[in-house]
């Protein structure tokens, strides 16, 4: 019995690890967003991207200068 739940919990924790290794990536899930033009905008927009992701947003688009989240 405690075997099983040891092996639950290590496949838990481990599914759960593997779900928020993907997080930290700045351009994943910005596919249907906008696209940087220079190096100062690329800061920006991953500035924008990690704000988006934990505000529950996926994607960042400029609409007339403006960076918005969606």
């Amino acid at each position: 019995m405690r075997f099983i739940l040891g092996l639950q919990l290590v496949v838990t924790l481990t599914l759960t690890l593997t779900a928020c290794a993907g997080m930290g990536s700045t351009s994943k899930g910005n596919d249907d967003g906008s696209s940087p033009i220079n190096a100062s905008e690329e800061k920006d927009y991953k500035r924008a991207i990690n704000k988006c992701y934990k505000t529950g947003g996926s994607r960042v688009v400029k609409v007339e200068g403006q960076l918005m989240c969606y």
